[in-house]
């Protein structure tokens, strides 16, 4: 899924399309006047974000016919919530067979949908439809009626990407439109797991990052492109070409590099081979760019399903960094929900963690965060006339592990570990007690005025 942000005309014909929805805010089909000019307003301003959630499934094609057009739109619309589903479920749960739900069941896991495009007659509904749905009902659901034990859980923002161009001895980011760019631009919105954002190329973002620090990996430069598209992270996709593009006889060879704002970073090499032209070598280079995206996401984010389990840690401390370099590691472990801070020493953190899944699975996930964590021997309490009262009793204990041994170690996690760690949300020197992060994380596109489809009533 691949979002560009451009001129106001898109803006414009954006908020037309939600309007569009917003028209039919009963059963679908029954018209109820134009909306109010601030909620047009307000859906044209969150149509760009929405582009890039992760939990919606664009350009549905629905073709139904029927006698009456109010039911045929009631059909299609529940068609494509349904085909949707099945889309989506295939997205995070790669190789999966979906489980079988009723309409009404699947009704209940969408936030809203709206109309891209539609052809109604008397008797045919022709349309492609974008459904939204909401992200922890569908994580309750994924595992739910026989269905998976894991899924990926996507990224909660867009990542940049910057199709680098090094041609004779020039690195091309914003100077020209490189046919890698063009290549870019051109992409139409797919299925991905990690949605990509093509900058402008406006004056800013020139000013916010140069080709040069693209490849170098310069840690200010990209967290201020990230920034200015309120993204997660920045994919540097470099290629070396002629001016004209590539050879169709050679294809050509891309160097990716995925930057998170949490630090991490992945490398990976995309080798395409030769293709009948120019623009059919740079259409597959751009497919296979994002496939590999998303395989090496998968490998790295899946967490599993099932229902949450709340359990209290023990983190020890012995320097002053420790405390905060465990929470920027806990940020990107995805098997957890939401954590509390209990209380805090010179000596260690007491923390309570919700989180899904077995104590394996997410010994696992922290594993590859250069987290150990395993079960530790309760201490007796003093037994003295006048001793304090016992405070409570941390069963596992979480520790730093050196920078890339835990990753190594991630699929032979002993089963003596167990469940851990969760973002924390509060400034990362603060000691005091973090907020709880909501359960629905940031992940998803925020509750939106559009358009809904109650649930069939029993007849």
């Amino acid at each position: 899924m691949l979002h560009r942000r451009r001129a106001p005309l898109l803006a414009g014909l954006a908020a037309m399309s939600t309007a569009l929805v917003l028209t039919m805010t009963g059963p679908a089909g029954a018209q109820t006047g134009s909306p109010p000019p601030a909620a047009t307003s307000a859906a044209a301003s969150a149509a760009m974000p929405s582009a890039a959630d992760p939990f919606a499934v664009s350009g549905v094609r629905v073709d139904i016919n029927g006698s009456n057009p109010t039911t045929v739109r009631d059909q299609a619309i529940r068609e494509a919530q349904a085909k949707a589903w099945a889309e989506l479920y295939r997205r995070l749960v790669p190789g999966g067979t979906p489980p079988r739900l009723s309409d009404n069941e699947i009704a209940r896991l969408v936030q809203g949908f709206e109309i891209d495009e539609e052809k109604v007659s008397a008797s045919r509904y022709v349309g492609a439809i974008t459904v939204r749905f909401r992200p922890n009902a569908v994580r309750d659901a994924l595992g739910q009626s026989g269905g998976a034990t894991q899924y990926v859980e996507p990224p909660s923002r867009p990542f940049v990407i910057l199709p680098v161009t090094l041609t004779e001895g020039r690195t091309i980011l914003w100077q020209d439109r490189t046919p890698w760019r063009a290549a870019w631009e051109a992409r139409q919105p797919a299925a991905s797991l990690v949605p990509l954002v093509v900058p402008d190329g406006e004056l800013t973002d020139a000013q916010a990052i140069s080709g040069e620090d693209a490849i170098a990996g310069n840690a200010e430069a990209l967290g201020r492109i990230a920034q200015a598209y309120k993204a997660g992270g920045v994919v540097v996709a470099r290629t070396d070409l002629p001016a004209n593009g590539p050879d169709p006889a050679r294809g050509m060879t891309v160097d990716v590099t995925r930057y998170g704002l949490d630090g991490t970073r992945d490398n990976q090499v995309v080798q395409v081979k030769s293709g009948s032209s120019a623009d059919d070598v740079l259409t597959r280079a751009v497919a296979a760019v994002g496939t590999q995206l998303d395989e090496s996401w998968r490998r790295e984010h899946t967490t599993a399903t099932g229902p949450e389990h709340s359990t209290l840690v023990r983190i020890p401390l012995s320097a002053v960094n420790d405390w905060v370099e465990t929470r920027k590691r806990l940020s990107s472990v995805n098997a957890v929900t939401r954590t509390n801070l209990m209380s805090i020493s010179r000596s260690e953190a007491l923390i309570t963690m919700t989180h899904r899944g077995d104590p394996d699975q997410l010994a696992q996930a922290l594993a590859r965060q250069d987290l150990g964590l395993a079960r530790t021997a309760a201490a007796a309490p003093a037994a003295y006339p006048g001793a304090p009262l016992p405070v409570p009793s941390a069963d596992w204990q979480l520790t730093l592990l050196p920078r890339g041994s835990g990753a190594a170690s991630a699929g032979a996690v002993p089963s003596s570990a167990s469940p851990a760690a969760s973002p924390i949300q509060a400034s990362p020197m603060s000691l005091a007690p973090s907020a709880p992060l909501d359960a629905g994380g940031t992940l998803g596109a925020p509750p939106r005025n559009l358009g809904t489809l109650p649930a069939k009533s029993a007849p």
